[in-house]
């Protein structure tokens, strides 16, 4: 079972995104069949990125590198460290966020003229693969719009493969409706409401705007599991419960912020958080 990690660090310089997945569902394995070697099998996770950052020092394989170490590796262990802590599963989930929301701006001060050039050879080679019949003042904005949102883009979509990692880590110990009674604390939302002030300046709108995206992921989720609820009391089939709630997430995505921001703090005083290891 050791030689899991060790590939899975392999992968994790092609995909993190699947990586984060697939090392949480593994870890959940771990703790489900009462076998303590989190940290051992992190090492070996590691050693792939380490070895690929030694190897070639370059820009783009420090970036992968640095993904598949912070963006998946230690993200883990935030996580396990925080749920040994207070054995609260919600807790963990929302400090593993905030820890991967950290590490998304360092990863943007570093490497943001890569990441840049890369979005652009991105969109390039995907107007010449498949050539849209748009304004060239229409592209140009939706360029511009991409590039500035770059950092929470990185963000919300390794904040998805958390979330989906975190589903297999509850399936693995068997406790799958914790996911249905999932609560994060009220305090999360003052930190929206704390960066509120940087949309005044002209300069710090686009750090305002990449700042509101990332941290409504979290009201998102609380949003998404409440209407999860609501729809499984109407429809017993999963798979359309299932194809409905995509659909929310894809059009609705704004409405389930809301609702989960307002869930959030409307429960402040009744504060249930989403379980223990118990």
């Amino acid at each position: 079972m050791l030689l899991y990690p060790l590939l899975l660090g392999v992968f994790s310089l092609i995909s993190p995104w699947f990586s984060l997945i697939l090392l949480l569902g593994y870890s959940g394995k771990i703790i489900a069949q009462g076998r303590p070697r989190q940290l051992q099998s992190l090492l070996l996770f590691m050693l792939a990125p380490l070895l690929a950052m030694l190897v070639d020092p370059g820009l783009p394989t420090r970036l992968l590198a640095l993904d598949a170490l912070l963006g998946v590796g230690v993200t883990l262990m935030v996580f396990i460290l925080a749920l040994r802590r207070n054995h609260v599963l919600s807790d963990a989930l929302m400090v593993a966020f905030l820890f991967l929301a950290g590490y998304g701006v360092l990863r943007f001060a570093l490497f943001g003229e890569l990441q840049t050039s890369l979005f652009d050879q991105a969109v390039a080679a995907f107007e010449t693969q498949f050539p849209l019949k748009l304004e060239n003042d229409l592209l140009l904005q939706m360029q511009t719009m991409g590039r500035a949102v770059l950092p929470a883009v990185w963000i919300v979509s390794q904040g998805f493969a958390l979330v989906l990692g975190f589903m297999l880590f509850l399936r693995a110990l068997k406790v799958s409706t914790v996911l249905e009674q999932l609560r994060f604390p009220s305090l999360y939302n003052m930190l929206i409401v704390a960066i509120l002030p940087l949309f005044v300046l002209e300069q710090t709108k686009l750090i305002f705007l990449n700042a509101l995206i990332s941290l409504c992921f979290i009201p998102l989720i609380q949003g998404a599991v409440i209407f999860w609820q609501k729809l499984g009391l109407i429809f017993n089939n999963r798979i359309v419960a299932g194809i409905l709630m995509l659909l929310i997430l894809i059009y609705a995505n704004i409405l389930l912020v809301l609702y989960g921001f307002a869930d959030i703090w409307l429960n402040k005083n009744n504060y249930n958080p989403g379980g223990t290891t118990a």
